[in-house]
């Protein structure tokens, strides 16, 4: 049982995502990880035949190792840095896994009670993006993405629908939900007209469904445009997350029109994100 901050190596975002860890992790008690995955830097030289070639390849692993240690260096500094500068009485531990980022992070998601990433992964050609998008999309597994103000201060949001997506990311995220205390059931109830049959998406259901694991729940009505609504709701409520099934519609489909996957991950101000598919 731990929470697991995914560092890349750079200061200011692995600094954050540890202050993310540390505030959950603070709320469930249990220990903070902060997991650095570089694969073997042989295993990742492709294999060079000609003779006047052979050299170039060990000066290129050797340039791949160089740029792993200064990885290393500063994601070790920002994770140790963070956490000893408070008094948060946690057990802290920096991992650095000889793996591809994208196997080391749905490694650590399987049991974890939480795997946070930076706020940037969400955003394409960031150092994280293709691990986040694979620990979501193709393994299946939970993720918490980090917001962009004071982490974990407020009660949880849960954007339900009664779709799969949401009911894997409430089950998935329980622990964290159970840890937030408070929690507010949102909903659009001109979705829920739409299929009057689906008495499972109705906002009482899940409310009884979190009563049977002990957590208080109230409801409220999203206003306007889902995702804008949902980000309106969240900061009037000062929300510590947003719990949400992602991609409800293909990712091409979100990217080319929008949606609400695509407007909580993209916005400027939001709080942390705890999303399954």
């Amino acid at each position: 049982m731990s929470v697991v901050a995914m560092l890349q190596g750079t200061s200011k975002e692995d600094c954050s995502t540890t202050l993310s860890a540390l505030a959950l992790a603070k709320k469930m008690n249990v220990p903070v990880r902060g997991l650095c995955a570089l694969p073997d830097p042989n295993s990742a030289m492709m294999v060079i035949a000609t003779p006047e070639a052979t050299g170039l390849a060990g000066t290129t692993t050797q340039s791949i190792i160089e740029m792993q240690d200064q990885v290393l260096k500063v994601s070790r500094a920002a994770f140790e840095d963070t956490c000893g500068s408070g008094a948060h009485g946690l057990s802290c531990e920096f991992i650095h896994d000889v793996n591809t980022v994208e196997q080391s992070g749905s490694n650590a998601a399987t049991l974890a009670e939480a795997v946070i990433f930076p706020r940037t992964a969400a955003k394409g050609g960031e150092p994280l993006n293709l691990a986040f998008e694979h620990v979501l999309m193709t393994a299946g597994l939970p993720v918490v993405l980090a917001g962009t103000y004071e982490p974990f201060s407020g009660p949880a949001i849960i954007a339900w629908d009664g779709s799969n997506g949401a009911a894997r990311a409430v089950r998935f995220h329980l622990p964290i939900l159970r840890a937030m205390g408070d929690v507010i059931i949102a909903q659009n109830t001109k979705d829920l007209k739409k299929d009057p049959d689906r008495e499972i998406a109705a906002p009482h259901a899940l409310q009884d469904w979190l009563n049977f694991h002990n957590i208080t729940s109230k409801t409220e009505e999203i206003e306007g445009e889902v995702g804008t609504g949902l980000l309106a709701m969240a900061k009037g409520a000062n929300a510590s997350m947003i719990v949400a099934g992602a991609y409800g519609h293909s990712r091409l489909t979100e990217r080319l029109f929008g949606g609400t996957t695509r407007r909580l991950l993209t916005a400027d101000e939001a709080p942390a994100l705890a999303l399954a598919h």
